[in-house]
């Protein structure tokens, strides 16, 4: 494959696709591949987290980006000459370019501080390589960078008024000291960057280059592989680590060719599924499982959001709130199923509060609540209950009743081939039966996070606001009409040996 050579000048976000992977790097600087843009609630929430962060800042210039690049790398120069805190600045040299979010003036001296606001609530490295890029271009233009700071998310802040402290829930931080201690790693990647833009090469598959960890998540597989890796098993073996990537570079691309030395008990079964093509079931496993299950049983599933800048009181950034719950509830004796679903009116305040006193009126005490990966669910009742101790012996009650229907399957006590190694409830459904979400506009948790979240922000019309609600307990609905499904599926095939 020919290859061409490096287009300039380069972004930030294409040098820290490069510390991932080099053929990514090459794919988006030819512009061969788009990124993918992704609806999620930080979408809906950056501009008030922005103002929050540039609020603490007087006599500033803000860079639109309105205007060209052009234009913008001229205010910029413009704002720099008048030494003022910039916000937005397009700063370029012949090789890069970045905007930088604010950069600070000293009071004294000739000196820049480099800020990042970054909506999260724990530093990551892919940060500290931002700000070394950003730095990086800074000094070739002539800059002196006294610090390097970011304003991020306080996640112990807890809003007490209806208005957030700005004070309290930024955290500020210097990451010099980090960037200084991590110099010789930075720029080691940076003489890697360098060498590669000299001499391009793709695609590279070598194991000993910090590239294609994951062949199966390659941004082009076609591109860097020739050919679509979905169809090879190998690709789908749980908890497989390394070993797919080793079997690739073997040769190796079914179950079936896999040695069994290599393997844990789990993968065993696993490759024992995909050559027979037959599901397996550990009936002992699953029978002590099962044991003592009650004769009716509810099966609960919770949507929340979990807002970076906390809504409502008492509770703190990212904090999951539930605004909807599908409680479906069957008695096996009388074969009779009921439903129970309760969505907060995203008009009204908080939901909390209803939201529990509907589930104290609606699930039942003495009975066997199933959820899938049940900690979510027993944390939302539980800090539902913090904040309305009057329900607490609700809480005392159900708490022991509860069971997660996730575990046969994480224990692969159960595991269908048609699973191609995942365990979320949106692929074993369909593979024990014909139910599927599939046809439903929302399929996902965060895209149910995110609808709630535009309908609590009125960037909904009223058709709109109508249809999302509907979407939003259909979608709930279906994950615990679900765990019915497979309820029952697992309750018939131990029936011979209960």
């Amino acid at each position: 494959m020919s290859v061409n050579k490096i287009n300039y000048p380069i972004s930030k976000s294409q040098y820290i696709s490069f510390t991932r992977c080099s053929n990514s790097f090459y794919l988006i600087n030819q512009n061969l591949h788009q990124k993918e843009n992704h609806l999620h609630s930080g979408n809906l929430e950056w501009h008030e987290f922005h103002d929050l962060c540039t609020s603490i800042f007087e006599n500033t210039i803000q860079i639109p980006r309105t205007i060209s690049k052009a234009e913008q790398k001229l205010a910029t120069e413009e704002a720099v000459t008048q030494r003022k805190t910039i916000l937005g600045g397009y700063f370029e040299s012949s090789s890069y370019f970045t905007h930088i979010e604010c950069l600070l003036p000293d009071s004294e001296g000739e000196g820049w501080t480099i800020i990042d606001f970054r909506p999260i609530g724990s530093n990551k490295l892919e940060i500290y390589r931002s700000f070394f890029f950003q730095k990086k271009l800074l000094i070739s233009l002539g800059f002196i960078i006294s610090d390097c700071k970011i304003f991020r998310v306080n996640s112990s802040y807890v809003l007490e008024l209806d208005k957030v402290d700005r004070n309290k829930f930024l955290h500020i931080e210097s990451v010099a000291e980090k960037l200084t201690r991590e110099e010789v790693r930075f720029e080691d990647e940076w003489k890697s960057f360098s060498e590669f833009q000299n001499e391009p090469i793709f695609p590279i598959h070598e194991g000993n280059l910090p590239t294609c960890n994951s062949p199966k998540v390659c941004l082009v597989q076609t591109e860097c592989f020739g050919e679509s890796l979905e169809r090879y098993e190998i690709f789908e073996l749980r908890e497989g680590q390394e070993l797919p990537k080793k079997y690739f570079q073997m040769g190796i691309r079914t179950f079936a060719e896999m040695p069994d030395e290599d393997l844990s008990p789990t993968q065993r079964i696993q490759k024992h599924c995909h050559m027979t093509n037959e599901a397996y079931f550990d009936h002992t496993q699953l029978a002590q499982f099962f044991d003592n299950v009650t004769s009716t049983v509810a099966f609960l599933d919770f949507e929340s959001i979990n807002p970076l800048i906390p809504i409502y009181q008492n509770s703190h950034p990212f904090q999951h709130t539930p605004f909807l719950f599908s409680l479906h509830i069957w008695d096996s004796i009388r074969d009779v199923v009921t439903h129970f679903s309760y969505i907060h009116p995203p008009d009204q305040y908080d939901p909390r509060k209803e939201i529990l006193a509907q589930l104290v009126a609606n699930v039942p005490k003495d009975v066997t609540i199933f959820s899938f990966n049940d900690f979510f669910e027993k944390k939302i009742i539980e800090e539902l209950v913090a904040n309305f101790p009057e329900h607490f012996d609700f809480w005392n009650s159900i708490q022991p009743n509860f069971k997660d229907l996730a575990l046969p399957f994480k224990k692969f006590w159960i595991y269908s081939p048609k699973q191609k190694g995942k365990a979320s409830l949106k692929e074993i459904l369909p593979a024990f039966s014909e139910t599927t979400h599939t046809g439903l506009s929302i399929r996902a948790g965060q895209d149910a996070n995110y609808q709630y979240l535009r309908l609590l922000k009125k960037q909904v019309t009223l058709e709109e606001k109508n249809r999302v609600l509907e979407d939003l307990v259909a979608y709930c609905k279906m994950d615990t009409y679900g765990l019915l499904i497979l309820y029952k599926m697992i309750k018939e095939k131990l029936n011979p040996i209960c």
